[in-house]
């Protein structure tokens, strides 16, 4: 009786083995798979935690834990691909076939702000820097739209850069005849205008398509640029840029205020830049 016992264990602890070392290696794919999905858009929510955007859905990462965000249910065409932080902390998505969305923590739910607007090919989406209620909205040739009303009404405020527009942002930097500038990352490298809509302008010489765009809300001047996966950094404005080393090619950037710059990789890794081009990793 007991060797029929053994032979019995010993038979399903063979068969458990072999259906882990089958299913195994498909779950570590699977799992590497999605690590390694390219970082799309990066933000922060009003606590200060990362919102990370991959083709695998929205995630939010605080404390070293990440949870996964529902996104709009919209079309299955619409690409969501642009985050922006309200100056009340609201966040919001926006991309081509999904027009602008507002996130609702309280309900665990987005909320679309698309009456107004001509379309939903929304390429790229800015939120003031100090004024809650104003936001920002490129849809190609139907050119650039603001709201003084959280989205209520959108209103064409002129055709935007010559190129078209790819990242957006909005920046307290000085010098401004009205309340900021308004940084774009076009096809052709950044474009700078006065947030009066005043003229549209070449920042710098840089060159190529720009893919993410940012700056420093601690200073700034300091604007940061992605071109091909290589990261930029302009400490004037946008009047000069230089290239900064990183291990991998990055995808996009924002600001954190306890972890300073970080950036997105191609890889789909999260790096939080130092001094030196040293990067440190943030884990999820």
């Amino acid at each position: 009786m007991r060797s029929i016992v053994h032979s019995t264990t010993r038979a399903a602890w063979g068969f458990c083995v072999l259906t882990a070392a089958i299913l195994m290696p498909a779950l570590v794919q699977a799992q590497s798979a999605d690590d390694a999905q390219p970082v799309k858009a990066l933000t922060t929510n009003s606590s200060g935690a990362l919102l990370v955007l991959r083709n695998s859905g929205l995630f939010v990462i605080e404390g070293g834990t990440t949870t996964k965000v529902g996104l709009p249910a919209t079309d299955q065409e619409a690409q969501p691909s642009s985050l922006a932080r309200g100056a009340d902390g609201s966040v919001y998505l926006a991309g081509p076939g999904l027009g602008v969305w507002r996130y609702d923590s309280a309900g665990d739910s987005w909320q679309s702000l698309n009456d107004t607007l001509p379309g939903l090919g929304v390429t790229a989406m800015a939120a003031h820097a100090t004024q809650p209620e104003t936001l920002y909205a490129y849809l190609g040739k139907d050119g650039m739209f603001r709201s003084r009303d959280s989205g209520a009404e959108w209103v064409k405020v002129d055709s935007g850069p010559r190129e078209p527009v790819q990242a957006f942002l909005h920046s307290v930097m000085p010098g401004s005849m009205e309340s900021g500038w308004l940084f774009a990352g076009t096809i052709r490298g950044v474009s700078r205008s006065m947030d009066c809509f005043c003229f549209w302008g070449d920042a710098g010489d840089l060159r190529g398509t720009v893919s993410a765009i940012g700056y420093d809300p601690t200073a700034p001047e300091n604007v940061y640029a992605v071109i091909e996966g290589q990261l930029h950094h302009s400490a004037d404005g946008g009047e000069t840029w230089t290239s900064l080393k990183t291990p991998q090619p990055v995808t996009a950037l924002a600001f954190s205020p306890s972890q300073g710059l970080v950036v997105g990789t191609a890889n789909g890794n999260l790096l939080a830049g130092g001094a030196a081009d040293k990067w440190t990793p943030v884990h999820e």
